[in-house]
């Protein structure tokens, strides 16, 4: 079953469950689209069964589990366990059920993780090709900025898309980036991003929004947020952070490289430790509210460590 075939009674639940994780949880997209999907997957199950969510039992839900997560790893597992949990809570807020079997739910473990990361070379390498790229000089140029800014600042490609003009101080060289669950934290333009950003600024960005002054009347309604964006798009409004990924793995894979727009973020972290930050200014600066999240990349430098020690010290 799709989740096209969904009951009415169902699909409205799924709006309403998205409208309580964008507003009151106030979830990024990427979390709620993982979220809304999981939970779209277990009003089919019920209803194919012939169930109803709201007396579900934990041995249904079990079996839901079991079947729907057969073949996954364990890091996807948490995932789903966590989107249940989300969405049981939510039917006990909203008094659909008076208990939540998701309490019972044993919780996957996850394993061990560490981001790929790409070493500061093959990073000058991958943001230098979209300035190079052949075609719309202007759009090189603007994609040169953002992936470079993107880096520079260690940014989530949906926080780049979503700064305003406001959000850049050209004087004092900083970026004001409003994070998950609309957390601010200001950081620091390096000086290779602050060139890129200044030659999109005065040569590109206002050719691109001198573009959506002549579109047509029907386009007008665009809200004011779009119009304000630091980076537009061809048409002169604010880009999309499918749009972008798009463009940066034509041109990743073009060059034979396997890295995501992530891997740039996880890049800028490892090579600030490297270079000798300590793990709390990185925390600060990638807008972890937990510093176990930011510890990941001191795993990574012990491993680079580790390597260089195997490779050159006489008693490995």
């Amino acid at each position: 079953m799709t989740r096209s075939e969904l009951s009415p009674t169902s699909r409205f639940l799924i709006r309403d469950y998205l409208d309580y994780l964008e507003n009151e949880r106030q979830l990024e997209e990427k979390s709620r689209e993982v979220y809304s999907r999981e939970v779209a997957s277990l009003l089919c199950y019920v209803q194919e069964k012939s169930l109803d969510v709201s007396d579900l039992t934990i041995r249904e839900l079990e079996a839901f589990m079991e079947e729907h997560t057969a073949g996954m790893r364990s890091r996807t597992k948490a995932k789903v366990s966590s989107a249940m949990r989300s969405f049981f809570r939510y039917l006990v807020r909203e008094k659909i059920r008076d208990d939540d079997p998701s309490i019972l739910l044993e919780r996957a473990k996850k394993e061990d993780y560490l981001p790929h990361v790409l070493s500061e070379e093959m990073v000058d390498e991958i943001i230098s090709a979209f300035r190079n790229e052949e075609g719309d000089e202007l759009l090189s140029l603007r994609d040169y900025a953002f992936f470079e800014l993107i880096y520079s600042c260690g940014l989530r490609i949906s926080e780049a898309v979503s700064l305003p003009l406001s959000a850049y101080d050209r004087e004092e060289k900083t970026l004001r980036v409003l994070g998950k669950r609309n957390k601010e934290r200001i950081t620091f333009v390096g000086s290779v991003a602050e060139a890129a950003l200044s030659e999109y600024l005065d040569k590109v960005r206002p050719v691109l929004a001198s573009r959506r002054k002549k579109e047509s009347d029907r386009r007008v309604s665009r809200n004011r947020e779009s119009e304000d964006a630091l980076f537009l798009g061809r048409r002169g409004y604010m880009l999309t952070r499918q749009a972008m990924h798009k463009r940066y793995h034509e041109v990743v894979e073009r060059y034979g490289i396997e890295a995501t727009v992530h891997t740039l973020r996880h890049s800028f972290a490892t090579h600030l430790l490297a270079h000798g930050a300590n793990i709390r200014e990185v925390q600060t600066l990638l807008g972890h509210s937990d510093i176990r999240t930011t510890q990941i990349y001191t795993h990574l430098d012990r491993d680079d460590l580790l390597s260089v020690f195997d490779e050159f010290s006489p008693l490995s």
